[in-house]
């Protein structure tokens, strides 16, 4: 009999889990910046492209920015877990892209504009190399590093980062309240230049984020799961 109570539980603890399972989810950005000495690049250029481009490329040296709302994901039930999280970039060669690494971050300050302006909100800080964040964009965290090689225009790059405690407690926050999810990135040597889609090119996907997610469990399969445990003990009982 006890064999069979186990038995039992163990079934309905699998069917809610099941009912709630791992999802994955994505969205593309709503808004990006090419940061630049100038501050973000102007024009439609500024948001048609992508660019992460190492101090030895002067002028141009730049890190990026890209914002993500919460509610693109699509969710219907509010956040417990995330279990994965990537960065997809699209390919936009141009003739000076070169390879090199980049860093990636999440930051908190979802604030600071990131469209152009007099005096530009963020610049690139030639005192912080290779980064040129300076003390921009903070606090952040740090989620991991790729590599970047020139290929042909609209060749993927997925890059699979990681998050602290910290940074998974505060993206769950931003997800579960609708909030903007920033994410940075940044060179991680002098020669890079990493050439992106924007999220209003043309024909190429903008930067887009992708989570693995497990949902809250519904109150409705919590209360199954208790009437299902009691029917089995009040069966228990009587037979006994």
């Amino acid at each position: 009999m006890r064999v069979r109570i186990v038995l039992a539980v163990s079934l309905l603890l699998a069917l809610v889990a099941g009912a709630h399972a791992q999802l994955t989810v994505s969205a593309e950005a709503v808004n990006n910046a090419t940061v630049q000495p100038a501050g973000p690049r102007t024009g439609s250029a500024g948001k048609n492209f992508f660019n992460i481009e190492g101090n030895n490329n002067g002028q141009f040296a730049s890190f990026g920015v890209a914002d993500f709302n919460a509610s693109n994901f699509g969710l219907t039930l509010p956040v417990a877990d995330i279990t994965g999280i990537r960065l997809i970039l699209t390919e936009d060669r141009a003739a000076f892209s070169a390879a090199g690494g980049i860093n990636i971050w999440l930051t908190k300050d979802t604030t600071t504009s990131i469209d152009p302006g007099t005096p530009p909100p963020l610049k690139w800080n030639a005192t912080d190399l290779p980064n040129g964040l300076g003390a921009q964009l903070q606090p952040r965290y740090y989620l991991g590093s790729g590599i970047y090689t020139p290929t042909a225009d609209g060749t993927i790059f997925e890059h699979t980062l990681s998050l602290t405690p910290e940074a998974k407690s505060y993206l769950i926050s931003q997800l579960n309240s609708g909030g903007t999810i920033r994410i940075v990135v940044s060179p991680a040597d002098d020669a890079v230049a990493a050439t992106y889609a924007g999220y209003s090119h043309s024909s190429l996907a903008g930067p887009t984020l992708t989570l693995d997610l497990v949902p809250v469990p519904e109150p409705a399969s919590i209360t199954a799961l208790a009437i299902g445990v009691a029917g089995i003990l009040w069966r228990r009982r009587r037979t006994a």
